[in-house]
């Protein structure tokens, strides 16, 4: 869109804050002042009509007179020949239209033409142990994540297995490298027994946070457990000379 019959000097002019691509003072005129035009284009058009609810008839500092905003208007200039060849596509426009695409895009992509979010590619299983498992023994960890691993390798590639230890539904993550792995799993696993239990399997969300932080309660009872399996009920302080 343009603005126009502002003022002689619209350097100080203020656009509304969209998604700007481009913003462009005109100061082509008899003695290089300025006309008093301006031209501001958007990546999105629906940023137009909010940008001229915004200006159009406002003032500017240190001028009376009142800015006059609309959308630009495009028309052919001559006469329509069709004999004449039509210019060549651009292929820096195509790929610069795309980024642009992209940038503007909510999705985080996955890469190349696959849409899928990222966070597709990670499952959620649901009761796959007992946190009061790790209590008694934390080497139980280990074992379990080794297992889980192990089952969800037959899908395809693991990057990495989380076992969040303290939540009270027995969460595990699995972060697979590919979406049909994952989606494959979600298939397998879901409604499947492991440990006595009925495993609930589905696609991260990429929001829920399953991650528990620990309470004091529950790091003294962590601490306690500990020095039970090691043999010794307490654990002294380091004296000065120690901790030297």
């Amino acid at each position: 869109f343009f603005l126009f019959r502002a003022t002689t000097d619209l350097s100080c002019l203020s656009f509304y804050d969209g998604l700007v691509r481009e913003a462009v003072v005109s100061t082509q005129s008899t003695g290089g002042n300025f006309k008093g035009d301006a031209k501001c284009c958007y990546f999105r058009k629906e940023s137009i009509p909010l940008a001229i609810q915004m200006l159009n008839g406002t003032k500017l500092p240190g001028s009376s007179q009142r800015v006059k905003v609309e959308q630009a208007k495009f028309v052919l200039k001559g006469e329509y020949n069709p004999k004449l060849k039509p210019k060549k596509k651009n292929n820096k426009n195509k790929k610069k239209k795309k980024k642009q695409e992209n940038l503007l895009d909510w999705r985080d992509r996955a890469g190349g033409n696959d849409l899928r979010p990222k966070h597709a590619k990670i499952v959620i299983m649901k009761h796959c142990f007992d946190p009061k498992e790790f209590l008694e023994d934390a080497c139980m960890i280990t074992e379990i994540r080794d297992d889980i691993r192990q089952e969800c390798e037959k899908m395809g590639p693991v990057k990495k297995v989380l076992i969040f230890d303290r939540h009270p539904d027995g969460v595990v993550s699995v972060k697979f490298e590919t979406h049909e792995s994952a989606e494959g799993a979600v298939k397998v696993f879901d409604k499947r027994w492991f440990g006595g239990e009925q495993i609930e399997a589905q696609q991260w969300d990429g929001v829920t946070d399953y991650a528990i932080e620990e309470t004091a309660k529950e790091r003294e009872a962590r601490l306690a457990s500990w020095h039970k399996f090691i043999g010794d009920g307490e654990v002294d302080e380091p004296t000065p000379s120690e901790a030297a």
